[in-house]
């Protein structure tokens, strides 16, 4: 019987097209990042959302369930063995010791119609073919689509080799409105799994009829793009099975900038696939890797983005180390480079004198904003598009007046199966008034505000003092409007050495709770002082969640007293969890629902504290450098 641990999967062969060393690490059970990946398994249900609308267009599909004792690829011989036309949903293949399970198999006389279902978004009012530039090559951000659909066409190519293959990718088109029958709340999420598949099971309980003409799905032949792309297939093929088969065999690790986001990087563990890539080399802390815009370094002798490959070369690892020769500091990123290097070095902070002048600039009351919105490609509400966003939650601080002894707190969060988007305005215009600064940490805030303003206008919402405040407030403060972004104010005046190469607000709060002791002992931020080993414990690791007794019918086990509902940690996290306060499998238990609002409340009231616990330190070091 073949060893299914060696056999050589289509997301091993993606796997491996990134980094033919991690394909040896994952083969190895080397421990991984991805596997706590909120992002991932955000997108992932997104996917599954996708599939679901996709198999439902297909009413007489049938799912591929082995029987017992059967694998799956025999349960799909099993039941195409069967002569005629027919559907497939997740069949599965072995050829050649390369397994693909197919979301979609369309047989009709002797065409296989090989459907690969994917959430990525491609606007048809632009290109039916949205895969090539204008040279008319693949472009980069579709060739991993296409690699994977190329290879699953290979495999079943082998396996049918009298029958035409026709590979399609079935893709997300933003340029259509979604109606009724193809929102969010027609696909439900459930707690099995789907059969044959390793993932949630996502059903589809609308009208199957009125969807075929209201669905917002591309299916797009693709036979071009694999036939050029075939050949590094075939070849990229023969070289991941060698490392599939014996995953010890010796590999010459890429290593590079890229480095940096490696998903077998920053693991405790004696396995650790970074370490063992980067040998002697990875024992640098901070390492080169981290150095803000490393990608961008030059060598020694100026030629573009090859600074990290000569550091290598001359046996460089540690940050502290580069050359400052290296490092263009005309450019505002080696100005950065030179900042981070200088203050690692040091271990101290740098507070430009200049950022003074900025923040006194700005006028009361002051105003620290934060937003949380989702887009999904099954859109919430009929009349949207799909990837259109929502606004669902801000968070505001406020402080009136210079010397104030008060924070004042608002905060706003949809719990209706409604359009929240004009809402979140109206509460919004009520929470920051018609003066003040209001300060972000990016441009975020700013776009989505915009991006409100324009469904306004594609809605013909009637409110124009909404429209006029929105246009009023959304430049920047220099521009005559009111927003002040604290991002770029870090990026042109501070600089924290434990920030690394990083300028996320989730780096900058940590970095600078840690080193200042007042901060904790604050009548405005006391409730997120908790004592670590190391002085005090990151505000966000710091947020607890709650436990509730087990009321809910689908809850699995029986036997369970207690559920866990974790405390939001991060954009994506806050995302997640909206989706299923409101439509996920809690959506009837009102308290789990209650119990997940508040979890989103303390998370974003987190992210406008942070601001202020960053301003608050800003004008401390300020006001003690005079």
């Amino acid at each position: 019987m073949t060893d299914r641990g060696k056999l050589l999967s289509k997301s091993n062969f993606l796997l491996g097209c990134d980094c033919p060393v991690k394909l040896k690490y994952f083969k190895s059970g080397y421990p991984s990042l991805n596997n706590l990946n909120s992002f991932l398994e955000f997108f992932a249900d997104g996917g599954f959302m996708v599939e679901a609308l996709a198999r439902a267009l297909f009413d007489d599909g049938v799912w591929v369930v082995p029987q017992a004792g059967e694998t799956p690829e025999q349960a799909t011989a099993r039941l195409m063995a069967v002569p005629g036309d027919g559907v497939w949903f997740e069949p599965t293949f072995v050829v050649n010791d390369m397994l693909v399970r197919v979301d979609i198999l369309q047989r009709k006389d002797d065409v296989l119609r090989l459907i690969e279902v994917k959430a990525k978004s491609f606007d048809s009012s632009e290109s039916e073919t949205p895969f090539r530039g204008k040279r008319e090559g693949i472009l980069s951000g579709w060739r991993e689509y296409l690699l994977d659909i190329a290879f699953q066409t290979d495999v079943l190519e082998l396996a049918y080799p009298k029958m035409q293959v026709v590979p399609e990718l079935c893709l997300v088109d933003t340029s259509k409105t979604c109606l009724e029958e193809a929102i969010f709340n027609k696909v439900e999420l459930i707690i099995d799994k789907d059969p044959g598949s390793t993932g949630p099971r996502a059903i589809y309980h609308g009208d199957i009829a009125a969807l075929r003409s209201q669905h917002f799905l591309g299916f797009l032949n693709v036979r071009l793009e694999v036939d050029e792309l075939i050949a590094t297939v075939r070849s990229q093929s023969n070289s991941l099975l060698k490392i599939a088969a014996d995953p010890t065999i010796a590999l010459d690790p890429p290593i590079s900038s890229k480095c940096r986001d490696c998903e077998y990087r920053k693991i405790d563990s004696s396995r650790n696939g970074f370490a063992e890539c980067w040998g002697a080399l990875a024992a640098g802390d901070p390492h080169i890797v981290d150095l803000f815009g490393a990608g961008l370094l030059a060598d020694a002798a100026g030629n573009s983005k090859e600074g990290v490959n000569w550091l290598i070369k001359n046996g460089i690892s540690k940050l502290v180390e580069i050359p400052p020769k290296i490092i263009d500091q005309n450019k505002s990123t080696g100005k950065r480079q030179i900042r981070q290097l200088e203050c690692t070095k040091t271990g101290a902070e740098w507070v430009d004198p200049l950022l003074k002048d900025e923040l006194d600039a700005c006028e009361y009351p002051l105003h620290f904003v934060d937003f949380e919105t989702s887009r999904l490609a099954v859109p919430y509400h009929k009349g949207m598009q799909p990837y259109e966003q929502i606004a669902f939650q801000f968070s505001c601080h406020t402080i009136l007046k210079l010397g104030d002894k008060e924070l004042q707190h608002t905060e706003w969060i949809n719990v209706d199966d409604a359009f929240p988007s004009f809402h979140f305005a109206s509460a919004l215009r009520d929470a920051v008034g018609e003066t003040g600064t209001i300060f972000v940490w990016s441009d975020f805030e700013q776009n989505t505000l915009r991006d409100i303003r324009r469904q306004m206008t594609s809605y013909n919402h009637a409110d124009k003092k909404i429209a006029t405040w929105i246009d009023e407030i959304v430049p920047d403060r220099k521009d005559g409007g009111r927003v002040q972004d604290l991002l770029e104010l870090c990026r042109e005046h501070y600089y924290h050495p434990q920030m690394g190469g990083s300028m996320s607000i989730k780096y900058v709060l940590p970095a600078i709770w840690g080193s200042n002791e007042e901060l904790w002992r604050d009548p405005w931020f006391a409730k997120y002082f908790r004592e670590s080993l190391d002085g005090a414990l990151d505000p966000y690791s710091a947020l607890t969640g709650l436990i509730l007794e087990a009321e809910r019918s689908n809850i699995a086990d029986e036997d369970a007293k207690e559920v866990a509902v974790e405390a939001v940690r991060d954009g994506i996290g806050a995302m997640r969890t909206y989706q299923e306060m409101m439509y996920g499998l809690s959506r009837n238990d009102a308290k789990h629902r209650d119990a997940v609002k508040k979890m989103l409340l303390q998370y974003c009231e987190l992210d406008t504290a942070a601001m202020v616990i960053i301003w608050k330190h800003w004008m401390s070091r300020l006001a003690s450098a005079k």
